[in-house]
């Protein structure tokens, strides 16, 4: 298992923006990093190349922040849950999926919310 990349964002009217340029964690497809921002933490996945997985970074086992992945599912480095690209449960003890957020993807800008 490994930690996850960090990518900043930037938190305005009630969305996260970041910019994917080649240089950026998430300029691969099947790509996963977390998002940190003055709005919140994100776990994003990018599941194509103009698509993109925005999933809530905390654990719905016991709210610990999932920071760590391993190939491409995520991984709570408390209990060890396993979620999906698209926050399904893989692995307990989660039982319910990480929750979504809508994304969109214009230009080289990811929005998030």
């Amino acid at each position: 298992r490994s930690n996850l990349p960090i990518v900043n964002g930037t938190f305005a009217n009630a969305a996260i923006t970041v910019t994917v340029d080649a240089a950026s964690p998430l300029a691969a497809v099947g790509a996963l990093a977390i998002v940190t921002s003055s709005g919140g933490t994100v776990l994003v996945a990018r599941a194509s190349a103009t698509t993109f997985n925005a999933l809530s970074a905390g654990c719905t086992h016991a709210a610990c922040t999932v920071s760590g992945f391993s190939g491409q599912t995520f991984v709570c480095p408390c209990h060890g849950s396993e979620f999906d690209m698209s926050g399904r449960v893989v692995a307990g003890p989660a039982v319910a999926a990480l929750s979504t957020f809508r994304t969109s993807f214009v230009g080289n800008v990811l929005t998030i919310g």
